[in-house]
């Protein structure tokens, strides 16, 4: 914990002139007027008085006590905030509230450190203390005594300390189906032999606690991403489903080999990506063929998806929802935090998400052309991390982080939609799930900033638009 103490306050100048219906002037050391010439000091009714402030005498006969000390609620670690004591046993000078001292403890009383250095200010008999919150993720509150011998454990204010980064708000895992219970269709991979579940229930358990707990370790999580070493395949659907779903699909299988299909892949993309994401695609394809599964990621790629209008909508109602929570609280992040993945239907999720989340379909904003849906179309999920909170007054500017995550993979209800009128589609289709080649994890990540008031959420940040 730290103390933030006043600083001097010196002027210089030819003429200085004061003028206010009330003017005073508070010092704790010594107070100096100096004039080359003369001091003139003017008061009409009562005159000037002056009178000698004894300051209060900390002996075995002082009986003034602190009743009472009041901070925030939450406090953000490595943060700035003012706690104060605000009743006393008797009344007593601003002058002398100076005098009170403060003290901290992190585990509920049993060891109280006092601070080095004392009031910060006094105003309106109200003494005032400036600490900067230095905790660490062991320590889930901080108690703040004020007090003029010694702290009473019973004159105490005790917060929550909150650590940053903070989740806001997770939907689906990566790697995983809806429910959250098994792999993503457009993850499995195989030769035509169905084999359910892939994943045991311990297994997705542990994976779903660390994700949203640490984030996606490459090599703890390297299963989910179809990148384990030796890993076998995880074949969803059996060849005779594959083969079902037309002649087209059938003619594809029976006459081309694996290079005849990556070659009609290719040619499908050309028409799909232009520029940057050109280059994006074939380096996408480029790790399809290798077959080793694992993360793909593509500055490129992050900065389309970052600029579609879908993603900064998506950004814009996050930013909302953040304000909202920060006014329902006073100002404060103690209901910020969110950890609950989100699991089940598209339909659902917009009910209780009304931002939505980033998709980039063929059927808007030119993506199609882009490049983004052939990389990417719908995100697949999303976690949004607070990683900075800085407040002065009712104002604030926050930091986040955004993980946007996708499968490079097709499951058959791709192919039950018109894809399976494209030779490119049937063929990677084809090299996914009869031919063994491994889909994998796409991520795109950047952060953003933004800027609040505690009293505006988000329907008055809608009315600012």
């Amino acid at each position: 914990m730290g103390d933030n103490s006043t600083g001097n306050l010196v002027i210089v100048a030819k003429n200085y002139t004061e003028n206010g219906e009330k003017v005073r002037w508070n010092s704790a050391g010594e107070t100096a007027l100096q004039s080359g010439k003369r001091i003139n000091i003017h008061g009409k009714q009562d005159g000037v008085s002056f009178h000698k402030n004894d300051p209060v005498q900390l002996n075995a006969g002082t009986t003034i006590k602190v009743l009472k000390v009041e901070g925030p609620k939450s406090v953000v670690n490595g943060n700035t905030y003012e706690f104060k004591a605000t009743s006393f046993s008797e009344q007593v000078p601003d002058n002398q509230l100076r005098l009170v001292s403060w003290a901290f403890s992190f585990d509920g009383g049993k060891t109280i450190t006092p601070f080095k250095t004392g009031t910060t200010r006094v105003e309106k008999g109200i003494a005032y203390k400036s600490i900067t919150v230095d905790g660490n993720t062991i320590d889930k509150e901080v108690n703040v005594y004020a007090f003029f011998r010694k702290p009473d454990t019973k004159v105490v204010a005790t917060t929550k300390i909150i650590y940053l980064p903070l989740v806001v708000d997770v939907y689906r895992t990566p790697g995983l189906n809806e429910d959250g219970t098994d792999i993503a269709n457009d993850m499995a991979f195989g030769k035509g032999v169905a084999k359910r579940p892939v994943y045991t229930k311990g297994e997705v358990d542990a994976y779903k606690n660390s994700y949203v707990n640490d984030g996606f370790d490459a090599q703890k999580d390297a299963k989910f991403a179809n990148a384990a070493s030796g890993s076998t395949y995880s074949a969803i659907y059996n060849q005779q489903q594959i083969l079902d779903t037309g002649y087209l699909m059938q003619l594809s299988n029976a006459s081309s080999n694996d290079d005849d299909l990556f070659l009609d892949f290719r040619i499908m993309v050309e028409t799909m990506a232009r520029g940057d994401l050109n280059d994006n695609i074939k380096a996408m394809i480029n790790k399809f063929r290798k077959n080793e599964g694992g993360v793909y990621e593509n500055a490129k790629l992050t900065a389309a998806a970052q600029a579609n209008p879908s993603t900064q909508r998506f950004c814009t109602g996050i930013e909302d929802e953040m304000a909202e929570r920060i006014k329902k609280a006073g100002g404060e992040l103690i209901t910020m935090e969110d950890k609950k993945v989100y699991a089940g239907t598209e339909s659902s999720y917009k009910t209780s998400h009304p931002y939505g989340h980033p998709s980039y379909p063929y059927s808007r904003d030119y993506n199609l052309v882009k490049g983004l849906t052939i990389a990417v179309n719908d995100v697949w999920s999303y976690k949004v991390t607070l990683l900075s909170f800085k407040q002065t007054g009712d104002t604030y500017k926050a930091r986040y982080e955004v993980q946007l995550w996708d499968h490079f993979g097709l499951d058959l209800p791709d192919m039950e939609k018109f894809y399976s009128w494209g030779a490119g589609f049937r063929a990677w289709f084809l090299l996914q799930h009869l031919r063994g080649y491994k889909p994998f994890l796409t991520k795109m990540q950047f952060t953003k900033e933004f800027s609040g008031n505690i009293n505006e959420g988000a329907q008055e940040r809608k009315n600012k638009r």
